[in-house]
């Protein structure tokens, strides 16, 4: 279910003064690894097989003149669940980017910094640099899908203290300690949010901060590495797209 993102990007191109005569989903291999394993070869190349023909008669129709404008249903399931895009938005993709860390695997190499498509990944570090992912992440699992020694994990056991962090009531303890001077009314909603936004970003910084040191104790990554189940996830990426082309693409 593609939702908005294909009239999304089409309104974008309409407003840059673009004429679109074609808006089309296509189902292809999920790459989420931080949620499931990757497909496998056979299935993989059977979806986007698939997805080829139908793309190909979609570019055939296009070039003949036509208008194909498809995904209507889609689209207003999308419109629909547009607060649960709204909030993935503002607080998902922060959270899903804090996950991501290098198990003892990892031999700094910087492939998945220099790669990395919105450069969501900085090496840090003078003797053995080890990725550390910035807010820019937008997880689209690259780094995992092509890391020459699959070192690229996502900690669920992370995800567990970073939820229990996040959900403290920190603006009832603020609002409270200022209660005479505590807004009231529609701004009292506003504040509360704002507060609770910041602090929420906050721990999502200083915690993942902690833990790019934490992590470098063998220890420490030996019980993060072996306590996620992407450490025994197939990885996947497109099988006709090497590494190798992306890079070109992005010099």
């Amino acid at each position: 279910m593609e939702g908005t993102a294909g009239y999304l990007i089409a309104f974008i191109l309409i407003v840059k003064g673009y004429s679109v005569r074609g808006v089309m989903g296509l189902d292809m291999p999920s790459n989420w690894m931080a949620l499931h394993w990757g497909l496998n070869s056979v299935n993989s190349r059977f979806i986007i097989d698939r997805a080829k023909v139908k793309a190909d008669a979609f570019i055939d129709s296009i070039s003949e003149g036509k208008k194909e404008f498809r995904g209507i249903v889609p689209l207003i399931l999308g419109l629909l669940l547009s607060p649960v895009s709204l909030g993935y938005l503002i607080i998902g993709r922060f959270f899903l980017s804090k996950l991501f860390f290098a198990s003892e695997d990892c031999t700094g190499c910087g492939l998945c910094a220099e790669s990395c498509p919105v450069k969501g990944i900085k090496m840090v570090g003078n003797t053995k640099p080890r990725p550390y992912w910035t807010f820019a992440c937008e997880s689209c699992m690259r780094c995992m899908g092509y890391c020459p020694n699959q070192a690229v994990e996502v900690s669920y056991s992370f995800a567990i203290i970073l939820y229990f962090l996040t959900t403290l009531p920190v603006s009832v303890y603020i609002l409270n300690e200022l209660s005479e001077s505590a807004p009231t009314g529609p701004y009292l909603f506003v504040v509360n949010a704002l507060l609770n936004y910041s602090y929420i970003l906050f721990v999502f910084f200083i915690a993942y901060l902690v833990l790019f040191w934490l992590i470098r104790i063998p220890l420490l990554n030996k019980l993060c590495t072996y306590t996620t189940l992407t450490h025994i996830y197939r990885r996947y990426h497109e099988p006709d797209t090497k590494l190798r082309d992306m890079l070109k693409n992005q010099g």
